[in-house]
């Protein structure tokens, strides 16, 4: 038992009161009269003319006592822990996310979920309603809308399956608030609609759900677990005929953990496996290197841990291996630039095209433009670079300035800056700049960033705001390798957008965009998940956005009927893949203690003041008569 009012325990401190009254006596005043015979009740009070008399035996005091007692307790709203019916209405939260597809409990999590489920819609009662949801995204979330049809709830929830994706559980509650509010009641949501949420994560719930009257049920066992966190691909720049694969595994294991990291090509091993031995919650990353083949292209290189553990989505990842890009760039300049020149046609990415300003017309079929000095009106569509534009541009003012500068800081981490430094640039002569809200500087000055990058409405631009390859204004294009691999992570990173898919790596739940040429002469969009079930899309815009990466693995789109390209998902969620039991926090309105999750059906407060009630009337009038009798005897 327990009490939902605990302080009206301070009510106890009428207690000692309720005695000293006992002790207390009445000053009388005296009067002489004949006799005392009609005043044998006042005898009692003439023994003594002191204001304290010693406590005689009685048994009024300690019901008193007791009587006070339970009413301070009837006040404390006394309570008992039992196992709850479900209301007229309620919502059933399961997670589906993809940590409910670990083995601990004989059988994924999720079965375990499943068979709790069906037994609390089995104790619906007859007039009661039920709404089944999953945690995934609303609207998709809602798998049964409120019905009493018992036989509908148990195949909803049948027809639950794991999904390879965080919880969405912000959203979920938010909605979950949302149909109280269109019930059409003015009471609080605890009144009108119960919550159940079955779950094996019990402590990320967001501040919506304190709002509603939340039954949990727990669902896991702790579990150790390995776990692929972090997958990538990338090509070196210098050579730059060579993959660079890194897999960076996480140990959720309070064990040390010896196994092995295997790599392949569409199945097929071109790699020696790495052995890796990872301490209790250890980390490591390994880079597995491969040489630039073209039987390589448009093939899937996947990451796999050879290990047993509970949880087998995150123990493998994969990526698509690209040809090298081929980057159609536009240089429009009135300056024989030969350091740029000599850079962008080294390049095997680049196929370079000069034009002077003044037969600039246009974009045309160039992925990148590249203006020096000079900034076209209006602003062309298209990804660019900006050389010194020193009449600024519509989104950024700009103002000479002829002292020399030093860098002060650089971006430590953006991939454009990866394996450059430029803290030793000098520069005589920049531009003053003010960085629109979308800017991002890469390398900063005392007083103006000097190179920034920044992506609004589809269109990435990079701007120098100096000179790069003037040698008598700076030396960046001295810099021997940060300039040549700085431009050739520039325009790796403009012409990222030349892709069809974009990313073609993602983790699952995020989202890929599909850019349709002639998109009024598409018929039928078709993604093929990673199962083999197809999904069509339905659009006559330039740009597709596909959501439903739910599934571990590659994806195929197909336009009209032709391949388009793959994209591939990747679980990547070290909240996921920690298996360790989550308690639900403090400022939850649970309906359980902190520290305790319950295992089976959700409990309830059952009140019992209304006993303690029926008992205090009972001491009041056992008090009353005792009370009497005594008189009684007295008068007797």
């Amino acid at each position: 038992m327990h009490f939902l009012n605990p302080s009206a325990f301070y009510l106890l401190a009428f207690i000692p009161i309720v005695v000293l009254l006992h002790f207390l006596k009445l000053r009388r005043q005296h009067h002489v009269v004949p006799s005392v015979m009609l005043w044998l009740e006042a005898i009692e009070d003439m023994k003594a003319n002191v204001p304290f008399q010693r406590l005689r035996h009685s048994l009024l005091l300690p019901l008193q006592i007791l009587f006070l007692l339970v009413v301070v307790g009837g006040v404390a709203r006394p309570a008992l822990r039992q196992i709850g019916g479900l209301g007229d209405q309620s919502i059933l939260v399961i997670d589906t996310s993809a940590s409910m597809g670990a083995t601990d409990l004989g059988k994924p999590r999720l079965d375990v979920a499943k068979a709790k489920a069906l037994k609390l819609i089995n104790r619906l009662g007859a007039d009661g309603q039920m709404m089944i949801m999953d945690t995934s995204r609303p609207p998709h979330n809602i798998r049964q809308i409120f019905t009493s049809d018992r036989e509908k709830l148990h195949q909803a929830v049948e027809n639950l399956s794991v999904a390879h994706t965080g919880p969405s559980l912000r959203p979920v509650f938010d909605s979950v608030v949302a149909y109280a509010d269109v019930s059409g009641t003015q009471t609080p949501l605890q009144d009108t609609i119960g919550i159940v949420f079955i779950s094996d994560n019990l402590r990320m719930l967001p501040d919506s759900a304190s709002s509603a009257q939340l039954q949990e049920i727990g669902s896991g066992n702790q579990s150790e677990n390995i776990a692929i966190v972090q997958f990538s691909v990338t090509r070196t720049s210098i050579p730059p005929n060579r993959y660079q694969i890194l897999v960076g595994v996480q140990s959720f294991a309070d064990t040390p953990k010896e196994f092995q990291v295997q790599l392949g090509i569409e199945g097929k091993s071109f790699f020696e496996d790495e052995t890796v031995v990872l301490s209790p919650k250890g980390t490591t990353s390994i880079v597995f290197s491969l040489d630039d083949d073209e039987r390589f292209y448009g093939q899937v290189v996947t990451a796999s841990l050879d290990i047993s553990d509970s949880l087998s989505a995150d123990n493998s990842a994969a990526a698509i291996l690209h040809p090298p890009p081929k980057w159609k760039i536009l240089l429009v300049s009135d300056r024989n630039l030969l350091p740029l020149n000599v850079i962008l046609k080294t390049d095997p990415h680049v196929s370079l095209n000069q034009i002077q300003t003044s037969d600039y017309h246009g974009v045309g079929d160039n992925d990148i433009l590249i203006f020096d000095q000079f900034v076209p009106d209006p602003l062309p569509e298209g990804n660019i670079v900006f050389l010194n534009p020193v009449d600024g541009l519509p989104f950024m003012p700009t103002r000479d300035n002829g002292q020399p500068i030093r860098v002060i800081d650089q971006h430590p981490t953006h991939k454009v800056m990866r394996d450059v430094s430029l803290i030793d640039l000098e520069v005589k002569a920049s531009l003053q700049t003010q960085l629109p809200l979308w800017g991002i500087p890469l390398v900063e000055a005392s007083q103006t960033p000097l190179i920034w990058l920044g992506e609004q409405d589809n269109q990435k631009m990079i701007v120098f705001a100096f000179d790069p390859f003037d040698l008598d204004i700076s030396n960046f294009a001295a810099s021997i390798p940060s300039a040549p691999i700085l431009m050739s992570q520039c325009l790796e990173w403009l012409g990222a957008a030349t892709s069809p898919i974009q990313p073609d790596l993602v983790r699952t739940g995020e989202p890929v965009k599909i850019w349709i040429e002639h998109p009024n002469e598409v018929e039928k969009i078709i993604v093929q998940l990673p199962d083999g079930t197809p999904r069509e899309l339905k659009t006559q815009e330039a740009i597709v956005v596909f959501a439903d990466t739910t599934q571990i693995g590659v994806y195929t789109v197909f336009v009209n009927g032709e391949p388009l390209g793959r994209f591939a998902a990747n679980l990547l969620n070290p909240q996921e893949s920690d298996l360790s039991p989550l308690q639900p926090v403090d400022n939850v309105n649970t309906g359980i203690n902190s520290g305790q999750v319950q295992s089976d059906f959700p409990e309830v407060n059952r009140e019992i003041w209304a006993y303690a009630a029926v008992l205090a009337l009972l001491l009041l009038i056992v008090e009353w008569w005792i009370y009497h009798q005594d008189r009684r005897f007295r008068q007797s």
